[in-house]
């Protein structure tokens, strides 16, 4: 939805997650309190790998006991500078994110 191609989809009657918090992120912190994020103003739109490594590494972190780490500035952004250029074509992609984690610590 935070692009034209978003737009037209939706638009279309095609299947996209819109409306208000169709680019969103949402979960419970703290609590059991809800939480929410919106994430419609990057700059450029992000591939299938993107997402796809992102996921993953989400998962891996919450199967290590470590999601805090998400939160650390300085780790995410040694994170995210190393699995940023992975091209789509590379193979097993997700060995990538092993591989970073155990390189920077979970």
């Amino acid at each position: 939805m935070a692009t034209r191609t978003g737009g037209v989809i939706i638009a279309a009657g095609g299947y996209m997650d819109g409306g208000r918090d169709g680019c969103s992120l949402s979960g419970i912190r703290d609590q059991n309190k809800p939480w929410s994020v919106n994430y419609t103003h990057h700059d450029r739109t992000y591939t299938s790998m993107h997402m796809a490594l992102v996921i993953d590494l989400v998962a891996k972190m919450s199967e290590a006991k470590a999601l805090h780490r998400l939160g650390d500035p300085e780790w995410l952004s040694a994170v995210v500078s190393r699995l940023a250029p992975t091209p789509r074509w590379t193979p097993l992609p997700v060995r990538r994110v092993s591989e970073i984690i155990e390189l920077l610590g979970t």
